[in-house]
């Protein structure tokens, strides 16, 4: 039995951002077990870590008939560790452009022939507001375009 094409979209995105950063902007390590998960936790699981959100998926008529053109939109939510305000947004900005550049390298995110286009949106919060000590929050909006002959 395959998978939706949502599910297989959120699988993809959960093995490119559960990557190494230690190089990148932020220095955050993403790799390990249990640092990327899908579902939204009750607070930072781990810091630094990110969780995976599917949001919805809105389908419309496609360019030709008998195509489905289908977006996706999905939430990540990062957490980055420091112990200044300055630094959490710091930190959070750059964990999420780092999480953005995995994305967008591909935008068919190594899907071709299932994804056409990925367009990323951020921002970041301080934690301390929800509770969170110590931690940068990084949001992204994560949109997936995509087409079939079947609808989503």
């Amino acid at each position: 039995m395959g998978n939706s094409i949502q599910v297989t979209i959120i699988d993809k995105i959960k093995t490119l951002i559960s990557a190494d950063y230690s190089s990148g902007f932020s220095g955050s390590n993403l790799s390990a077990t249990g640092r990327v998960i899908i579902g939204a936790p009750n607070g930072a699981p781990l810091i630094p870590s990110a969780s995976i959100i599917y949001i919805d998926t809105i389908e419309r008529q496609g360019r030709t008939l008998g195509r489905y053109v289908g977006e996706s939109v999905f939430q990540i939510v990062a957490y980055a560790g420091a112990s200044t305000l300055e630094n959490r947004i710091r930190l959070a900005i750059n964990l999420a452009s780092d999480i953005q550049k995995a994305l967008t390298s591909d935008r068919t995110l190594g899907l071709a022939g299932l994804t056409e286009d990925v367009l990323v949106n951020q921002t970041a919060l301080d934690g301390e507001e929800y509770g969170i000590s110590q931690a940068g929050i990084a949001l992204l909006e994560v949109r997936v375009t995509h087409q079939t002959q079947f609808g989503v």
